[in-house]
């Protein structure tokens, strides 16, 4: 009965105080990081094909040469977006502030100063005129004021014109960008959404913006915040676009950007965010509805035809929770740089001016249409300037944009239509003829070496217009799109944190907004506190259930339930788009067990001392851990298993010995083993004993690993690695007289394991002929000269994990079937230089050596030798070779060797 209060207050205490985090919010860090996670496992959603992010990256910066890009230059650029046929253009870009005025190049270089200098020989005439008139008494002094004061009113006539035309050189940025806004028709731009009222914002621009795009009368919309302020674009830009959209977007307290808010209220109306209010014009500007748990968009037409009532779900605090792709930002969507929209433009006047500069000389006479190309370009460049201006319809962007298709499939036609070669044919003719004047020979010489060079820099700039123009990952692709424009270069500071990516363009943002929308695939989450209750009922339901049950039963299950109700949670998520708060539930869970578990531990300890203490000589700390929690794996007294034994022994150390007084040798001894041990126990082996300088050990038990040969011959290589750098340091540090070199022997089979001995001294040691084998093999290296030999049946579960070398096949003392031996040379990836021809050249010659092939194996060991003078196997198979080559064995023979050697 004592034990049931425990059993009920552990996890109700738990859950009051995850109540409590959950009241303060300090869990929602961690819960966002698990929803990130889940959404990472939940599919990423389609992207939509139209949607296009238009950049100004540090490509097109460097490029255009200015930062920020000017507004006519943008102008630009969205002019051209139209003539390429995209649909929607929405600047992610805020124009808060005037512009500086710009520099009208075709007029302050073409026009005005003809102007300029026809205003001057006007006034130049008639004061020319005035006074010859004078002299010659044409005109009586007596008029001469009244012919004067005409003449000031011309000259003053003549200084207005030039004023006017001076004006001309001046651009209104803003007021070019706005003609271009109007033009595109279908171009969005930002609005801010403030808490505090701002005094410095123009009132007008407010006004213009709630009456001409606020979204008056939504149904629902008192349920949402209420701002104090908004700041949108400057006139006349705002004037002439199709709607305005917030960028605000939310941070949640890890600074990632998982969520928005698709409607803010301002006044008496609403605001959409900048991707939703395109969205909402493309599917029809539907009816929208604001409940508590989602924003409805009725009867809203999307592109592919049909009319749908879109339920957009609303989060716990009621924003949008964005279905982000989880893609990087630069393999996400279709990616445009401004450099193209530029480029294409500097391409064009390129064109243009070639033609214009060439026209003169000829080299478009062969042109027959009707009208010139010289003159569609001048044409189609006045009506962009005329556009521009103001001084064409916006729906005269359609004759401009079908007069540039012709002007350019014409340039094209003619330009494959080869005329250089018929104009360079008819210089020729007029080069060969005589009468021709020395000036006359030099101007056709001159036109016959600008010619080729001329068209083929045309054809060179024509090719990369209309590659700019029809590649569909650049302008060709437009058609229809979804355009939505940004800054993502280096200079820019509009960056953010996604669940995916740290650094990410805002820009790609409104990209994912419209994106989600149009694929109608949305997240939301769940209350908290329905994941509390789940933790709290099932923590207590579980401790009642399991009270009677072993410790770790009891936080076996405790940690299933709590892992299996994560993985549900995420199967839900995956399906559904709901996320349920996994923290509340795991944490009451985990923690719940954790505490029961925990006041039993405390009556199992004792069990455990005795555990730690009588394994802690010769098991690794994991392998005494994993005892620990499952005593049942180790059986007091003997079991068989297949296992791996090494064992290890010091050439010479008897010699070694002699040489150093008692108190150097143990502390020898000691940092050697030391050493040695480690890396068996961090392979998790086993350590029977220690003979003197001799180390017997043991992989497969007490935990069976299905890998113990793989681990024993890792050790026994890394072994040897080790014992390179003890040596150095022995010897550096005069610890030892000589190097320390050790022979390992590995062999794996059936061995019996256990406790052995009496109650009162014991040992956890193995027995068996599969151990005295690898016994032997160990003393069996001196035959061969080699350090490591394993048998067969570990070569067999080592694989190519370890690098070895075949030698004899022997028959062991009591056994009928011979085995082969191996030499384990090093690691895979370890092998040393010049160790690899070797090994090839040695197995040749064996297979010589074993089918009687004295003399083949002979010289094949010989060249062996070369390579390794000192290579041991290859020293006994040599003088075998030699001997057999004298005396051959009986016919009887068959390879095998009696393994008798200790």
């Amino acid at each position: 009965m004592k034990k049931i209060p425990l059993i009920y207050s552990i996890p109700v205490g738990i859950a009051a105080v995850m109540a409590i985090f959950l009241l303060l919010g300090w869990t929602a860090a961690l819960e966002n990081r698990v929803y990130d996670s889940f959404l990472g496992m939940r599919p990423s959603p389609p992207q939509n094909k139209d949607i296009v992010l238009v950049e100004v990256d540090d490509l097109a910066v460097s490029t255009v040469g200015t930062w920020p890009i000017s507004r006519s230059i943008t102008a630009d650029g969205l002019l051209l977006l139209k003539e390429m046929g995209a649909r929607y253009a929405v600047f992610d870009i805020e124009y808060l502030n005037k512009s500086p005025r710009g520099v009208n190049a075709s007029v302050l270089e073409e026009t005005f100063p003809g102007e300029l200098a026809e205003g001057f020989n006007k006034l130049a005439e008639d004061n020319t005129a005035l006074v010859q008139a004078l002299k010659t008494r044409r005109i009586p002094l007596t008029e001469a004021s009244a012919f004067a004061t005409q003449f000031q009113q011309s000259a003053e006539s003549r200084h207005q014109e030039l004023i006017a035309s001076l004006q001309r050189i001046a651009i209104d940025n803003d007021q070019r960008l706005a003609q271009a806004v109007l033009i595109f028709g279908g171009s969005f731009l930002t609005v801010n959404i403030q808490e505090r009222p701002d005094s410095t914002i123009n009132p007008e621009f407010k006004k213009t913006a709630v009456e001409k795009f606020s979204f008056p009368g939504v149904k629902g919309a008192q349920t949402l915040l209420d701002y104090a302020e908004i700041s949108p674009v400057i006139e006349p830009i705002l004037s002439s676009s199709q709607g305005i959209g917030f960028t605000n977007v939310k941070v949640d307290l890890d600074g990632v950007r998982r969520r928005i808010d698709l409607l803010k209220r301002y006044g008496d109306t609403t605001f959409g965010q900048l991707a939703f209010t395109p969205f909402l014009n493309w599917v029809g500007n539907p009816a929208l509805e604001v409940r508590p748990d989602a924003i409805v968009l009725k009867g809203a037409r999307y592109p592919d035809g049909q009319v749908y009532d879109v339920t957009v779900p609303r989060a716990q605090d009621g924003s949008i929770l964005i279905n982000w792709p989880h893609a990087l930002f630069n393999d996400s969507y279709r990616h445009l740089s401004f450099y193209y929209l530029y480029t294409h433009d500097s391409l064009y006047d390129d064109l243009v001016n070639n033609l214009e500069a060439r026209s003169t000389w000829g080299y478009l006479d062969n042109y027959d249409g009707d009208t010139s190309l010289v003159a569609q370009a001048q044409a189609l460049a006045q009506l962009h300037r005329d556009l521009l201006e103001g001084d064409a319809p916006p729906e005269a962007i359609a004759d401009y944009r079908a007069g540039r298709d012709q002007f350019l499939q014409e340039v094209g036609i003619y330009l494959a239509s080869k005329p250089d070669e018929n104009l360079a044919a008819q210089l020729e003719q007029v080069l060969a003829e005589e009468g021709l004047s020395e000036d006359q020979r030099k101007e056709y010489q001159i036109l016959q070496k600008d010619l080729p060079d001329w068209f083929a820099k045309t054809r060179s700039v024509y090719d990369n217009l209309m590659q700019i123009r029809t590649d569909e990952k650049k302008l060709g692709g437009l058609n229809g799109a979804f355009c939505i424009l940004g800054n993502t270069n280096t200079g820019s500071t509009d960056l953010g944190v996604t669940p995916f990516q740290s650094g990410y363009p805002n820009v790609g943002t409104h990209a994912s907004v419209a994106n989600m929308l149009l694929q109608r695939q949305f997240v939301t989450d769940a209350s908290p506190w329905w994941s509390w209750l789940l933790g709290l009922l099932g923590a207590v339901g579980l401790s009642y259930l399991l009270r009677s049950q072993k410790p770790v039963v009891e936080l076996s299950v405790g940690g299933t339930v709590a892992v299996a109700t994560t993985g549900v949670f995420a199967v839900i998520f995956i399906v559904t788009g709901l996320y349920l708060p996994v923290i509340p539930m795991a944490t009451i869970t985990v923690l719940s067990f954790l505490g029961t578990t925990f006041f039993r531990f405390l009556n199992t300890e004792k069990e455990k001392g005795f555990l730690r203490s009588a394994f802690s000589r010769y098991l690794s700390n994991d392998v005494i851990q994993q005892i620990i929690a499952n005593p049942d794996q180790l059986r007091l007294g003997g079991q068989q298993k297949v296992m791996t034994a090494v064992f290890t022994d010091i050439k010479g150390f008897s010699t070694i010995s002699e040489k150093m007084n008692p108190e150097e040798l143990v502390f020898l001894l000691n940092q050697y083993l030391t050493g040695m041990s480690d890396i068996i126990l961090d392979l998790q082996g086993t350590i029977d004993k220690y003979e003197g300088d001799a180390i017997i050990a043991f992989f497969g038990a007490p935990i069976d690993f299905d890998d113990h040969a793989r681990r024993a011959a890792l050790a026994a290589v890394r072994m040897k690695r080790m014992e390179d750098q003890l040596n150095i340091r022995f010897l550096e540090e005069k610890i030892a007289p000589m190097p320390l070199l050790t022979r390992i022997g590995i062999n794996t089979g059936p061995m019996v394991v256990g406790n052995m001995g009496t109650n009162r001294k014991m040992d956890y040691t193995m027995i068996g002929d599969a151990v005295n084998l690898a016994a032997r093999l160990e003393g069996v290296n001196k035959l061969y000269g080699t350090w490591i030999l394993m048998s067969e049946d570990t070569k067999n579960e080592v694989g190519d994990l370890i690098i070895t070398r075949k030698l004899d096949r022997v028959r062991v003392v009591g056994k009928s079937v011979p085995i082969r031996l191996y030499q384990a040379i090093e690691e895979k990836g370890h092998l040393p230089e010049g160790v690899g021809p070797l090994l090839e050249t040695y197995h040749a010659a064996l297979d010589h050596f074993e089918e009687r092939r004295w003399v083949e194996a002979r010289k094949g060991f010989d060249e062996c030798l070369k390579l390794f003078p000192e290579d041991g196997p290859s020293v006994r198979y040599r003088k075998l070779s030699a001997d057999y080559e004298k005396t051959p064995p009986p016919e009887t023979w068959d390879g095998v060797f009696k393994m008798d050697t200790k």
